[in-house]
């Protein structure tokens, strides 16, 4: 099993569930109904990468692989999008710079894995928090779908997230002993900038985190979740 990762190019914003239909369609070889289109953003993305990542030139059932190439098979290549399927082991230092090269060339980026549609700088909103989970890629204004879903899949491997707007200012979520809780317990921390603006709440409820994190994201002058916030200054 391979770790996959799919670019084309899109002209406004579009939901994660679009952007799955796009792929699952893609995936098929569907492109018509995929509704992807040609871009020379697409050919000069695809150029660049595989001069950093050569494409595989050996038949790959001989399971050899030049040691600069961290794909698994060839690339699914057409004029208007890019599917390429990695292996794990070289996922973590090869998956953020497909994202950042994405985004270098206007294109989205999704992940199937987490189900997370990367955007490119101008189809970013403004203000929205980037995401970055203890497991998998950092999003950068990560859309409420995809915070919510991060929180769900908050486990004893992927215990943390970090939702940032910009330096000092962050909400952040720690799982059960990894965080010096029981198993179970959720520990949620925020700062507002300077230091004496740091405080933490413990909570045991996925949803009341999940409410937080919301509450985060869209900027909310109040919390939705009454609860006990500590100073930690």
């Amino acid at each position: 099993m391979s770790f996959d990762l799919a670019v084309w190019f899109e002209s406004e914003r579009v939901s994660t569930w679009d952007a799955v239909g796009t792929y699952e369609r893609l995936c098929d070889g569907d492109l018509a109904g995929a509704g992807v289109v040609a871009s020379g953003a697409v050919t000069a993305f695809h150029r660049e990468l595989t001069a950093r990542f050569p494409e595989l030139v050996a038949d790959e059932d001989d399971g050899r692989r030049p040691t600069a190439s961290p794909w698994t098979t060839r690339l699914d290549v057409s004029t208007a999008h890019v599917i390429m399927p990695m292996s794990w082991e070289r996922a973590d230092a090869t998956a953020p710079e497909v994202v950042a090269l994405a985004a270098a060339h206007g294109l989205v980026c999704f992940d199937p894995q987490a189900d997370v549609l990367h955007h490119p700088p101008a189809l970013r909103g403004k203000g929205g928090p980037s995401l970055r989970p203890c497991v998998g890629l950092t999003v950068e204004d990560a859309d409420p779908d995809v915070i919510e879903r991060a929180v769900h899949r908050l486990s004893e491997e992927n215990w943390f997230l970090i939702l940032e707007r910009r330096s000092g200012y962050f909400l952040q979520v720690g799982l059960g002993p990894n965080a010096g809780l029981a198993t179970g317990g959720f520990a949620v921390e925020h700062r507002d900038g300077a230091m004496e603006r740091h405080y933490r709440c413990v909570l045991g409820e996925r949803d009341q985190v999940a409410t937080l994190c919301a509450d985060y994201a869209s900027g909310a002058s109040a919390w939705s979740v009454d609860t006990q916030w500590d100073s930690l200054f």
